[in-house]
């Protein structure tokens, strides 16, 4: 009766030491806020709320309408689909976005004073992105190519062979118009009916567009275009601009690389882009650079910045342009005078706080983005340009109070090496300097991923701060590969998976037992995709963890390469194909030391994964089976590589959680 009794004493003071922390349950409650984009008088903002809408067992994405002035934030939109990308038509009176409403992704619109939305277009596939005509009467949208009558037929009587690399479908230009009817306006037209004219195709080679831009006087269109859909053609796309009204288009930046994302100043007279400035590498850094429409005198502005760059934008005066990125375990706003081509901080580092969407106002004065920190939920907040201060606009998510999440702090060690490594520890709630704590060490994906001080109280299916709550101390490591620290710090495991990586995160383990903090004798790893390849390797390079959790981990480095749908990374960071150099891949397989695994390991992975096909783990589960390692696995239908079904997430969430409890803990 003894261990009984002290069993349930130990589980009321979790309880209690836990109470008001974020359960699973708090956590899928958790709104995350996404796009945002300022009306044109610069008065209002409209910005996208995604939650878990457990009925239809989907991430529920709505419009959120902000006034700036009074910060008072109404919901907009209340479907049960996903409504996102809105856009402010240029008088401001309607917004447009996407939804799937009626399956097919279509556009929408709505008044920002409320009612319902009309549907705009109703095409036959799904629309991918859009942006209105600068008159307001009509859309330009890229859209992937239908299935044919005939695909249709052959698809109902299933009858319908995959041919590979054959029949390719495009992602294509269109121009859509609302329908004529001179009693009222183009948008007015768009209140009662669907629009009368059917799309035009703008682009008809056979070519994937992935990104374009429409010019201020609406006869240009520059769009980004790769030879297929596949991911790794992204690295091979080029520039083109095209003349709306008479169809014909030319080549404007054509080179090796990435030439991407492109951006015309509001005087048309540059194209701003992002590029890798003609280079191939999987692990280079991206830049901004310009163009004028002539395709003559072609920039690169921001060669000094020693990072990828995010979304990018231009000033109202086309004399600066903006964008984000990573620095550290920051994510940060960014400015370039297109002058001098100087690079600054547009906002402070702030105690690490982390940013996300922005937009910049069309007189030039603020900007409004969202942003958060480890301890702090995310909300929309205004920063005037010039300034330092940033104002917050919005409570959407007022009630997860900063009381009930672990302490985040940034911990820089020295690696192995001499090369200086960073990790954010998560303390445990109700943490007790001095104590030991069971540690849980959690490695991202990329491996050019990074943890950044965001609030995440879920980092995919990991909860952290349940995690916090229950006692744990959690690691969270950006070893060597890690973005945000520069080219150099990122390609420091090219041909090195599972080396030197490895032994930052070991070495900022022992850190944390050296400080007294971690219990070495209760310690467990997981991580998903590259942190899924981690773990299985470091289980086979020790056992001083009780228990893993490999998510869509690539195990076998060799079958991956001719399984996944991006063999161009595999190459990029092995320096070759398997069949030139078969013993670097095999150095670095986890299945090659698989025999030397004694840690209890929970597997999962996304039954439609194509990214780390499911035989990754199916053959790293058979293995440990067959050494004799205490093995679960589950497989989640219907997920490719990341999981996005709210009730799955919940589940994967819930099974990692019991199972660290289980071995770590004795629950």
């Amino acid at each position: 009766m003894k261990p009984r009794f002290a069993l349930l004493a130990v589980l009321l003071a979790s309880v209690a030491a836990g109470a008001g922390a974020l359960s699973i349950e708090e956590i899928m409650k958790y709104k995350n806020i996404g796009e945002v984009r300022i009306s044109p008088e610069g008065q209002r903002a409209v910005f996208v709320v995604s939650t878990a809408n457990y009925e239809d067992n989907v991430f529920n994405t709505d419009l959120w309408l902000l006034d700036l002035r009074t910060k008072q934030a109404l919901q907009l939109t209340r479907w049960g689909k996903r409504d996102n990308s809105p856009r402010w038509s240029p008088d401001g009176k309607r917004i447009a976005f996407l939804s799937d409403r009626k399956d097919k992704v279509n556009i929408w619109t709505i008044s920002p004073d409320g009612g319902e939305a009309e549907q705009a277009t109703d095409v036959k596939s799904n629309i991918g992105s859009f942006d209105w005509l600068p008159d307001g009467s009509g859309f330009i949208f890229s859209m992937t190519d239908p299935p044919t009558p005939e695909e249709e037929k052959r698809k109902k009587e299933k009858n319908d062979p995959i041919l590979v690399d054959k029949n390719i479908k495009f992602a294509r230009l269109y121009r859509w118009e609302f329908g004529d009817n001179p009693s009222t306006s183009p948008l007015d037209s768009a209140r009662g009916a669907l629009g009368t004219r059917e799309p035009t195709v703008l682009t008809k080679e056979d070519a994937h567009v992935n990104s374009f831009d429409v010019s201020g006087d609406g006869q240009w269109v520059v769009y980004g275009v790769q030879p297929t859909p596949k991911v790794p053609d992204f690295r091979h796309s080029d520039l083109k601009l095209l003349n709306v009204a008479s169809g014909e288009g030319r080549d404007l930046v054509k080179r090796p690389g990435q030439d991407t994302s492109p951006r015309f100043s509001s005087d048309g007279k540059w194209i701003a882009f992002i590029s890798t400035d003609g280079g191939e590498d999987w692990i280079g850094n991206s830049y901004v650079c310009l163009v004028p429409p002539d395709g003559s005198g072609l920039r690169t502005l921001s060669k000094s910045f020693d990072e990828r760059v995010g979304a990018i934008q231009w000033a109202p005066d086309a004399k600066k342009i903006y964008f984000n990125a990573s620095e550290k375990a920051d994510d940060r706003l960014w400015e370039i005078d297109v002058e001098k081509a100087a690079v600054r901080a547009l906002s402070s580092a702030d105690d690490g706080k982390a940013t996300g969407s922005y937009d910049v106002s069309r007189d030039g004065k603020f900007v409004v983005f969202t942003r958060s920190d480890a301890h702090t939920p995310i909300e929309v907040y205004r920063l005037a340009l010039g300034s330092n201060s940033a104002e917050k606009l919005t409570s959407i998510n007022a009630d997860y109070g900063t009381g009930k999440v672990g302490q985040t702090e940034v911990i820089v060690y020295k690696a192995h090496d001499g090369m200086e490594v960073e990790g954010l520890l998560v303390k445990p709630v109700g943490f007790q300097s001095g104590k030991r704590y069971p540690l849980l060490v959690i490695v991202h994906g990329g491996p050019s991923g990074v943890f950044d001080m965001s609030f995440t109280p879920r980092r995919g299916v990991y909860p952290v701060q349940t995690f916090a709550e229950q006692g744990y101390l959690v690691w969270l490591p950006n070893p060597r590969g890690s973005g945000g620290f520069g080219y150099q710090y990122r390609r420091a495991n090219y041909r090195d998976w599972g080396y030197g990586d490895y032994r930052d995160i070991m070495n900022g383990v022992d850190l944390l037992v050296e400080r007294g903090l971690a219990d070495p004798e209760r310690m467990g790893v997981m991580g998903w995709s590259y942190g899924g390849y981690m773990t299985s390797w470091i289980v086979t390079q020790t056992d001083r963890f009780k228990a893993a959790s490999v998510g869509a981990g690539v195990t076998n480095t060799f079958s991956m390469f001719g399984t996944t749908d991006i063999p161009e990374f595999m190459e990029a960071y092995f320096g070759g194909r398997p069949w030139e150099d078969s013993e670097n891949y095999l150095r670095h397989a986890a299945m090659n030391y698989v025999e030397n695994t004694k840690t209890p390991t929970l597997i999962q992975h996304g039954q439609e994964d194509r990214r780390v096909p499911l035989s990754q783990g199916e053959e790293f589960y058979l293995a440990l089976k067959k050494v004799g390692v205490q093995a679960e696995m589950v497989i989640y239908p219907r997920q490719p590589h990341g999981i996005q079904e709210p009730k799955l997430v919940e589940d994967a969430m819930r099974r990692n959680l019991e199972w660290f409890n289980k071995w770590l803990l004795g629950q």
